[in-house]
């Protein structure tokens, strides 16, 4: 294998620890947009001829949040209770090349016990080479869900209108895999 010429996307990539994350963005006190990222992703790309595979999984535990309080009501029963639910995950249902880079994906999300479908647009680059030889491809996606429909129900009104927090979440999934050694 020469650092220039790649060879095809089939077969198994898994996530590079050190180079994939997984984050969500909701907004907050109507004016601005509160960002947490997740430290560790594991996730799987499988690929034969047209049929493309995406999952993986975030454990909820992992949630970067600095702050001691909130990292703990985030991670309590009234958000993603970890104790009862430690992980999100997600599975896909079907991945569609378009033109260039850009993929659509559909998909089963589980967050808190709770299944549902989403779909994700966003790109999928490569095979590429990088230093060391090590065949890499890059996936990013982003979608937008409802709490609510997750079982992340709490909010709070504002004094003079309006709630804590949106009902929308946007999700970004950045993740650079490598190939499984056989």
């Amino acid at each position: 294998m020469s650092a220039t010429a790649p060879t095809t996307l089939s077969g198994t990539w898994v996530s590079d620890p050190v180079h994939s994350n997984a984050s969500f963005a909701i907004k907050h006190m109507i004016v601005s947009t509160f960002r947490a990222n997740f430290a560790q992703v594991d996730a799987k790309l499988e690929v034969a001829g047209d049929d493309i595979e995406l999952s993986g999984s975030v454990p909820v535990e992992s949630v970067d949040i600095d702050q001691a309080d909130f990292r703990a009501h985030v991670l309590g029963p009234e958000f993603f209770d970890v104790e009862n639910t430690p992980n999100v995950s997600f599975a896909s249902t079907a991945v569609r090349r378009g033109e260039g880079d850009t993929i659509e994906v559909d998909g089963e999300l589980t967050v808190r016990d709770i299944t549902k479908p989403i779909k994700a647009t966003g790109s999928l680059i490569g095979p590429a080479v990088k230093f060391g030889d090590v065949e890499v491809v890059g996936v990013e996606l982003q979608t937008t869900v409802d709490k609510n429909d997750f079982g992340l129900n709490w909010n709070a009104p504002l004094p003079r209108g309006g709630f804590a927090i949106s009902d929308d979440v946007t999700l970004h999934v950045h993740l650079e895999l490598t190939r499984a050694e056989a």
